[in-house]
């Protein structure tokens, strides 16, 4: 078993990620049927522990395209949803001084927003260090 999950490839990967995720499938399913929380919890858990075992195990090479495409879409979709989160909180918060909930909800996307932008802020800070950048970016 142990030169299986060493030797193992991207592919082979993929084949044992649908399968466990079958066995958490089944095990939540079954769980839900006769009201076991418990079982649930432990078939979520054991699935977890067994997909991060396997992960570890993987070797998957990325090529430079493959980074720089991921981090294309990073970008992209960072500079997308950060303001249209942050426009829809803001017409929530106009619009819904009538309605409670409509400003409520306005309110928790705008300090999402908020949240979304310290996290990249502060992520962008360190990863900028760790990487050689300049202090005057």
């Amino acid at each position: 078993m142990t030169m299986f999950l060493i030797n193992m490839d991207i592919k082979k990967y993929r084949q044992i990620r649908v399968i466990i995720t079958l066995f958490v499938s089944v095990t939540v399913s079954i769980s839900t049927i006769q009201n076991n929380l418990t079982l649930a919890i432990a078939g979520v858990i054991t699935g977890m522990l067994f997909l991060s075992l396997v992960r570890a195990k993987t070797k998957i090479v990325i090529d430079e395209r493959e980074k720089t495409i991921r981090e294309k879409a990073a970008q992209m979709a960072y500079a997308i949803f950060a303001p249209t989160i942050g426009l829809g909180a803001l017409i929530m918060i106009i619009l819904g001084k009538n309605s409670v909930y409509i400003f409520a909800l306005g309110q928790i996307f705008a300090y999402l927003t908020l949240f979304f932008i310290t996290v990249y802020a502060i992520s962008y800070y360190f990863l900028n260090r760790k990487y050689g950048g300049s202090d005057a970016e």
